[in-house]
């Protein structure tokens, strides 16, 4: 007999039928109906009840499951009238859709010995899905009704698995790939049908705003339904005009957008370019600018995108006005504000352009300015921005309010100080007693100022909030409100992003661990010790929640950088002259944080070999050791030195912020070439001699960034100890020691001081301090605008030897006028002494002194140093002029 409905109607209707059910479920198992026919039995005469039993059986156990079900009888009935002998797929299929079902299960039972089967297969009424076959068997007769619920399970799992989304097709696409649809679809392979999604999908579909016409469809397959969308692309764009442009060039517009050619027209997105397009042309004073557009459709599902663009007059902010300033003073205000009218400098300022964000930051700052004066109620209204014909005029209108005073300072909530602890952290207290206003940045920082000792104390949620309560008139009271939470631990430390550098090498940095009690110094501490290690481009240590109150979890994520260098330059400098230099570098190696250099540099004056080692943390321990070993030949006027030594040094921190180290040195060396006319000084050390050197560092850094300070301290006292118990042929006590401060006017403008001394002394009486360790100071790394001679003491035969206590002084102003290149430029003041405690308290000249000017880039071949120094005293009875020096590429 023939089917009732054929396969691509019935895919068909069961479309309309999820669009009409909108949000209904598209599979109800309760409007599936089953029809199970009775099975063939092959068992003993105590097993032929099943003929009629196990058809019942298995129904009661659909229905169990929400399925309707074919009554029996009328399954019977319609066998009886299609007179069929024995049971095919085809004759099943039949009598299914005869019954108005939508699957039909029959098959046999077999029975030999204690071992039993089911034999089923599971039948789609229209043909759309291939019969499913069931094969069931147990070991023993009391199996049965087991067998029979595994029969049923596995026939509905596989029916409802054919109601579900088997695949999301895309058809109809020319110039988009399908990828774009998809990736913006939420349903998926493996969701269940619903009318309500579908309508949703074809919604979302349109809302891209690259088709015409979006249509769904479903394609039953073996594996459930596939769900079609047929798409109609809109035109491809074959080519886009700019009509009327002047002041900004069609290429720029062109560049802004998005829209380009060759992509499918989205009038969506072509809405968002057109306002690009005209901020361009506000950014070029162009604030009347009117911009209209065409499609012109062509053959082959093309066209073109003409834009018309009406400049209008180029306008500039000719006035800021602030309107309602009554009790301060109009231009401080104005002074806070980004917009500024046009002027004779605009040309290089860019200044006089009117941008829009720049009007809702601008009355953030008149805001701001009045809340750091005590003005609480103030009240700014949004910009007004008129359009003349010769400029704008932009209003900001301010409405003051009452100004107010500092009252009484206190303090509630979860408190674990007294008031008087409390009041030494924060800083309002100390504003009061300075300023008569009250300042509301300063209060924002004492919240932080709270939170972060609260932290510290392992509070790491706490929470501090503050309250204004008006006194009287003119006086507003301060409360602090502490809600400090639980006090925290730290549950479990997780590393990632690093596949480099090993897991020790990064805990080791970290000053929290496992199961300690969290503290937010120690936290900003681990931060700081990562970043300063040079291994990562960025390291973050942060707190993650773990739903416990008590716990948090650290999650460590790095992003490691290159650690190696491979170096080759050509450098120059003022005493030097021309030379050529290379180095090999990795400050990680093996990723086990090992540093590691070879360099070898090479000029008129001086050939130098280094290679050296440091392990910054033995077997992740505080201490550090470092291996130097080296070989130099130098030219110097009166002698040549040629040295073969090496050095070890161990550390370890003391504080946070200062460690100290111990040394050795073991040099030999060997003047030659000594010149006839040459001190006796120098003819005294002529030969071979070896230094034997003993040394103790400490150093101490508070500095906020090693690379870029901008606030802080750094000092370095260093000293050695030569000869004596150490054996050796120098006999000497150095000392030298030096401090930098940082102070920050602002972002890119930093004061720097530094001044720095050393003393040489005898360590065996009769013995003279040695050549080799004598202080010669002058030049671009010392005092600029002088040559190292200039400071040069002069010994009973009047030739110019090196000083036996020297000190100098720098004060900078370091001004970074280009961060993206690392540029400075850094005015200065340099003065400085070199003497000898042999041949008088004082040096030939005494203190000398310069101010000048030096320009300093990071280049990619180094450091490039250019200073010009201006010197204010004389030598030898004789004014210097002005010196410039040059340094450039590695040192040597």
């Amino acid at each position: 007999m023939s089917k009732l409905c054929r396969p691509g109607l019935a895919a068909v209707l069961s479309l309309l039928f999820l669009l009409v059910a909108g949000s209904a479920s598209a599979f109800d198992i309760r409007d599936t109906k089953i029809l199970v026919l009775p099975f063939e039995v092959n068992a003993g005469e105590d097993m032929a009840y099943l003929e009629d039993s196990l058809p019942e059986l298995i129904a009661e156990r659909l229905v169990a499951k929400g399925f309707a079900v074919v009554p029996q009888n009328q399954a019977l009935a319609l066998l009886q009238q299609q007179g069929l002998s024995e049971l095919s797929i085809a004759a099943v299929r039949d009598i299914a859709v005869l019954a108005g079902a939508n699957y039909a299960i029959y098959g046999s039972f077999n029975q030999v010995g204690e071992e039993l089967s089911i034999d089923a297969r599971v039948v789609e009424a229209y043909g759309l899905q291939a019969a499913k076959p069931v094969f069931i068997n147990k070991s023993g007769l009391i199996n049965i009704l087991p067998a029979v619920d595994e029969l049923v399970a596995t026939a509905t799992n596989d029916m409802l698995s054919k109601n579900t989304v088997a695949n999301v097709i895309i058809k109809g696409t020319k110039v988009l790939d399908p990828d774009v649809v998809l990736m913006r679809l939420r349903v998926r392979k493996g969701d269940p049908l619903d009318g309500k999604t579908v309508n949703n999908e074809i919604k979302r579909i349109y809302e891209l705003g690259y088709f015409s016409d979006v249509q769904a469809s479903l394609d039953q397959t073996r594996d459930g339904m596939d769900l079609v969308f047929t798409v109609v692309e809109k035109p491809r764009i074959e080519k886009i005009v700019v009509e009327g442009s002047d002041g900004v060039k069609q290429d720029d517009i062109l560049a802004a957008m998005s829209t380009k050619v060759g992509a499918v027209m989205n009038e969506k997105l072509l809405a968002q370019d057109l306002e690009k397009v005209l901020e361009l042309y506000r950014k070029e004073g162009f604030y009347l600018a009117k911009l209209t557009h065409k499609v012109e459709e062509h053959a082959r599902h093309s066209a073109s995108l003409i834009m018309t663009v009406e400049e209008g007059e180029k306008l500039y902010i000719k006035e800021v006005t602030i309107m309602g300033v009554e009790q301060l003073d109009a231009g401080d205000v104005k002074s806070e504000l980004a917009l500024s009218s046009r002027n004779i400098l605009s040309w290089y300022t860019g200044t006089g352009v009117l941008r829009e964000d720049y009007l809702e930051r601008d009355s953030a700052a008149i805001g701001a300015y009045y809340l750091n004066r005590g003005f609480m109620d103030v009240m700014v209204g949004e910009p007004q921005v008129d359009y003349q014909e010769d400029g704008i005029v932009v209003t900001f209108r301010v409405k003051e309010g009452q100004r107010y005073k500092v009252g009484n300072i206190s303090f509630k909530g979860d408190l674990i100080e007294p008031d008087d602890k409390l009041l030494s952290i924060v800083e309002i207290d100390e504003w009061k007693k300075k300023e008569t206003f009250l300042n509301y940045s300063v209060i924002k920082d004492d919240t932080n100022k709270l939170t972060e000792y609260y932290a510290k104390h392992g509070y790491a949620y706490a929470e501090v909030n503050f309250d204004t309560q008006r006194a009287d008139g003119e006086t507003i009271d301060l409360v602090y409100t502490v809600s400090k939470k639980n006090k925290v631990y730290v549950r479990n430390v997780n590393i990632e992003g690093n596949s480099h550098t090993r897991d020790n090498v990064i805990r080791r940095e970290l000053a929290l661990s496992d199961g300690e009690a969290f503290d937010g110094d120690k936290l900003q501490r681990s931060n700081r010790n990562l970043n300063s290690l040079g291994y990562f481009a960025a390291a973050e240590v942060e707190m993650v929640p773990t739903g416990n109150p008590d716990e948090v979890d650290l999650k460590v994520k790095v992003k490691e950088q290159n650690t190696g260098a491979l170096l080759a330059g050509v450098g120059w400098n003022t005493w030097g002259g021309v030379g050529v230099s290379g180095s090999i570098r990795e400050s990680n190696l093996w990723g086990k944080g090992y540093a590691g250099s070879l360099t070898g540099s090479f000029s008129k004056e001086t050939t130098r070999y280094d290679l050296g080692f440091l392990n910054p943390r033995v077997y992740d321990s505080v201490y550090s050791l470092g291996l130097n070993t080296y070989i130099a030949d130098s030219s110097y006027d009166d002698y040549d030195i040629k040295t073969i030594g090496g050095t070890v040094v161990v550390g370890r921190p003391i504080t946070d912020r200062t460690k100290v180290f111990v040394g050795y040195r073991l040099d030999s060396y060997e003047i030659y070439n000594v010149d006839e006319n040459a001190s006796d000084t120098i003819k005294d050390d002529e030969g071979n001699r070896f230094a034997s050197v003993a040394s103790a560092t400490v150093v101490r850094s508070t500095v906020d960034d090693a690379k870029r300070p901008t606030s802080g301290t750094f000092t370095r006292v260093f000293s050695e100890y030569g000869g004596g118990v150490l054996q050796g042929d120098d006999n000497f006590i150095k000392v030298i020691a030096e401090t930098r401060a940082y102070y920050a006017l602002n972002k890119n403008n930093v004061l720097m001081g530094m001044v720095k001394g050393g003393g040489l002394f005898r360590s065996e009486s009769g013995d003279d301090v040695p050549l080799v360790e004598r202080f010669w100071i002058g030049g671009i790394n010392s005092v600029r605008g002088y040559k190292r001679s200039d400071f040069a003491v002069r010994d009973k035969n009047g030739d110019k030897i090196g000083g036996t206590r020297m000190a100098y002084t720098n004060l900078e102003y370091q001004w970074y006028f280009n961060n993206e290149l690392g540029m400075q430029l850094v005015p200065f003041f340099d003065a400085g002494v070199n003497i000898d405690d042999e041949y008088g308290r004082d040096a030939q000249n005494g203190f000398l002194s310069s101010v000048g000017l030096e320009w300093r880039w990071k280049s990619p071949m180094g450091d490039l140093r250019f200073a010009y120094g201006l010197p204010l005293n004389k030598v030898d009875g004789k004014q210097r002029s002005p010196r410039f020096e040059f340094a450039m590429g590695q040192t040597f």
